[in-house]
């Protein structure tokens, strides 16, 4: 298999990141603030578990909601407006992962303080395998699995095996497995 020259210095073209939709894949733009990462860490929290995505109808008003995903506002978020947030029918109310925002903008505080920012941060990751960088990920962050932050770095921008790893589920499989256990 032959390998595509690299850009001569000056030409490169910025990453594009993939972007899911139930409709099919889109490119946009790579993530590069820390509201802009939270934004994306917080939608696939929120988009793991359902098929489809009912999220994605939900989400200017979760953006209201979550002061446009500031680390540092959302991260002094007190419980008692995440309990009032699951009154509001604009959002998905899912309690655990409502505070799981919270403890992941709290998180990026804190990496923000120690890296300078998020993207510092995935940068002292880049030298490790898939495995070890998204394994590190999981354990700094509240309701992050496997498939969270495989789909999280892929829209990120970031590197990810082309073929995925244990554990993260493929949509369309999920999907399918969910059809036939519903016709049973």
């Amino acid at each position: 298999m032959s390998r595509m020259p690299l850009p001569a210095p000056g030409n490169i073209a910025p990453r594009t990141r993939r972007v899911w939709h139930h409709l099919g894949v889109t490119s946009a733009s790579p993530v590069h603030t820390d509201a802009e990462y939270l934004d994306n860490l917080t939608r696939k929290i929120f988009i793991s578990g359902f098929s489809g995505d009912p999220v994605a109808t939900r989400w200017p008003r979760f953006r209201e909601v979550f002061y446009a995903f500031d680390p540092g506002t959302v991260a002094e978020m007190p419980d008692l407006l995440i309990d009032h947030l699951q009154q509001d029918p604009g959002i998905i109310r899912n309690k655990r992962k409502l505070h799981a925002t919270v403890a992941n903008a709290s998180e990026f505080v804190r990496i923000g303080e120690e890296f300078g920012s998020f993207h510092g941060y995935l940068r002292t990751l880049d030298d490790l395998p898939y495995e070890r960088r998204a394994r590190e990920i999981c354990k700094r962050f509240a309701s992050v699995g496997p498939n969270t932050v495989y789909y999280f770095l892929e829209d990120a921008g970031e590197p990810v095996p082309p073929v995925k790893p244990e554990g993260v589920k493929s949509k369309k499989k999920r999907l399918a497995k969910r059809s036939r256990e519903r016709a049973r």
